[in-house]
């Protein structure tokens, strides 16, 4: 807990158990499937919680941690129904890791409240995606792909609101797997 401000960082959601994808060469996500697993989500009503009065201003941190063995081009979505990808950034391109490697990735986002109103709120978002050019503990090389992204992403903060990544793979085939080991989600005040 912070003394000067009187708010606290709180980890909102935790990946329970790993998740992978593959066939697929059309968008879907990778994060989870409502259902079947956990979903990260921004519970509702989480802008209008705790001692800070006005939302403007707070602060959302997404980590994810998982493996890739296909070219994969990635969006970060932002909706009221899980699955649905409403509110779009597009994180990177077709990236192709290296060929019959599974390569680890990571992603950060950072989430700032920048307009509330009851019923709508807008979120900036920055972050990075890295794919390694090597297998998990491979020997290091300055392959590495890494791409930052940014955008605004609006919803209802009054509902639960789905955060999750959404994959658009380049060939369907039970070998070419996308698996998400960890993922978090903290506020940050």
């Amino acid at each position: 807990m912070s003394f000067t401000t009187g708010t606290q960082a709180e980890l909102l959601y935790s990946l329970t158990a790993a998740i992978t994808k593959n066939t697929y060469t059309t968008q879907a996500a990778f994060t989870g499937v409502l259902a079947t697993n956990t979903v990260c989500n921004i519970p509702a009503g989480w802008l209008n919680s705790g001692s800070n009065p006005n939302p403007v201003g707070r602060s959302l941190l997404l980590e994810v941690w998982g493996n890739t063995a296909t070219t994969i081009a990635v969006a970060l979505g932002l909706d009221s129904t899980g699955g649905t990808i409403a509110n779009s950034i597009s994180v990177a391109g077709a990236l192709a890791p290296t060929a019959a490697v599974t390569c680890p990735f990571y992603l950060t986002a950072r989430y700032t409240c920048t307009t509330y109103l009851t019923s709508t709120c807008t979120y900036q978002v920055n972050g990075t995606w890295r794919v390694e050019s090597v297998a998990s503990g491979g020997v290091p090389t300055t392959a590495a792909q890494c791409s930052g992204f940014a955008g605004t992403q609006t919803c209802d903060p009054r509902v639960i609101n789905y955060v999750e990544l959404f994959g658009t793979w380049s060939a369907s085939a039970a070998g070419n797997t996308t698996t998400v080991q960890n993922m978090y989600l903290w506020g940050l005040n």
